[in-house]
């Protein structure tokens, strides 16, 4: 495949160098001619490559890897040597061990795809949450037992940092169901179902569901009654860096430990209107609709991350039922 890729970008180069060659090779005896001549010969194919390289996002150091000799698509048993030599001598490439962890689950090799998953960890300080849920995925399919310790941990903090995580959702319902805390387990396979599934995953979550007696409605939606209304404004000086995201979450005052409710939101545009609902509820037993006041608290994280970090925008705020929208301004925090 790149190799066909490199041959493409060749021929376009020489088409580029076709349509102004003729002319000058034609006016090649006028000094000035022969020198536009010589200059579009190099200086196109080289700017070629220059712009490309600086505005791809091809992962040239794993290429060799995606294909085999005959352009036919390797097993992924041939993958996991070169890519762990390569790591070897590169050690300090996240998407690379992120790439064989997830090589490793393929194969079933799970001990070995949660050290790859915690080598990601450490690169990253701790703060990839899809190498986060890799490792707690493959701890759980080489022990189901870990789903009630330490993996399931793991899940929950996942669900945490990204509430809508699908893998996270799935494990976290089944933790969820295995605990007796079924309105939980309902709550987040029912979210997992507003999300894209395929066919085969929607047939499992809806035999969960009937399994636990719980009616699915049409396109796996959860009533939004009960819910609480936001209006969010971003104060000064209002430049969130690229990548920046929105995380939300509702408490019942004065109780400590995880959030009653939480949102995450993506590529958030200010001014905003979110809602939380039931849909969003994180506490077993425990629903929006139910609570007579919340604690709200909206963070828009610099870093895209779930802890704070300088030049976040915070705003918190105290919501009463039947007083409408919330109106939160985020102040900057430098």
């Amino acid at each position: 495949m790149v190799a066909g890729f490199v041959a493409i970008c060749v021929v376009l180069a020489l088409a580029a160098l076709a349509c102004v060659a003729p002319q000058l090779w034609r006016d090649r005896g006028k000094p000035a001619s022969t020198a536009a001549l010589t200059a579009s010969c190099l200086l196109i194919p080289v700017l070629a490559v220059l712009i490309y390289l600086q505005s791809s996002n091809y992962e040239w150091a794993h290429a060799g890897l995606e294909m085999g000799e005959d352009g036919s698509p390797p097993r992924v048993e041939e993958l996991i040597g070169p890519l762990r030599a390569r790591l070897e001598a590169s050690p300090d490439d996240p998407r690379g061990w992120m790439l064989l962890g997830a090589s490793y689950a393929q194969v079933e090799r799970y001990s070995d795809a949660a050290q790859a998953f915690d080598r990601v960890l450490d690169l990253t300080g701790g703060r990839d949450m899809d190498a986060l849920m890799g490792k707690a995925e493959a701890l759980i399919l080489g022990n189901p037992q870990r789903l009630l310790e330490d993996a399931g941990d793991m899940v929950e903090q996942v669900l945490l940092a990204d509430p809508a995580n699908p893998k996270g959702l799935w494990y976290g319902g089944l933790r969820a169901s295995a605990t007796g805390q079924d309105i939980i387990a309902v709550q987040r396979w029912r979210m997992m179902l507003e999300g894209p599934v395929t066919p085969e995953v929607r047939a499992i979550v809806e035999g969960e569901l009937n399994r636990l007696g719980a009616r699915v409605e049409s396109g796996g939606a959860v009533s939004a009654e009960g819910s609480v209304e936001l209006r969010l404004t971003l104060g000064l000086p209002a430049t969130p860096p690229p990548g920046a995201v929105l995380f939300i979450d509702a408490r019942i005052p004065g109780q400590a430990g995880p959030p009653l409710a939480a949102k995450r939101v993506d590529g958030a545009r200010f001014p905003l209107e979110v809602r939380l609902s039931d849909a969003d509820a994180m506490l077993p037993g425990a629903r929006i609709s139910d609570q007579s006041e919340l604690a709200i608290t909206a963070r828009l994280s610099a870093s895209g991350q779930i802890t704070r970090g300088a030049g976040d925008y915070e705003a918190r705020g105290a919501w009463q039922a039947g007083q409408g929208a919330l109106e939160l301004d985020l102040l900057y925090r430098p």
